[in-house]
């Protein structure tokens, strides 16, 4: 049997505190480094350097965008001897990136409200309605 959130349960208002949280999220996704930076995670973890091959910026800018991320708690390290490796946090970070991609397919396309597995909109396979 499916646990209800409590959050979102009820249409009323959310706190401030709650809706400045949600601002600093998606404002850490509003920066197209950030964002590729993060896509990339949901692949697997990788080294600051390794992540500074997919993004026209600097190792040392790949490190001031993924402190920012882990400031919000969309991405964690692991530390292995010498080197840390970041990840996304959860899979809800995971799961509402997704959902952007699921988002803009829709658009971009003009289709209606039909989600399909994030693999077909990544792969450019049309959906199978």
């Amino acid at each position: 049997m499916p646990i209800d959130h409590p959050i979102g349960c009820e249409p009323i208002p959310l706190p401030e505190d709650l809706l400045l949280d949600i601002a600093d999220t998606f404002g850490m996704l509003s920066d197209a480094t950030r964002a590729q930076i993060v896509y990339m995670l949901t692949k697997r973890e990788y080294s600051v350097n390794e992540l500074a091959e997919f993004v026209p910026v600097s190792p040392s800018a790949v490190s001031h965008h993924l402190a920012r991320l882990r400031a919000v708690r969309l991405v964690h390290t692991r530390r292995e001897s010498n080197q840390v490796f970041y990840s996304i946090d959860d899979a809800h970070v995971e799961a509402l990136f997704r959902e952007a991609l699921y988002h803009l397919d829709h658009v971009r396309r003009n289709l209606p409200d039909h989600p399909r597995p994030a693999a077909a909109i990544l792969s450019g396979e049309e959906p199978h309605d």
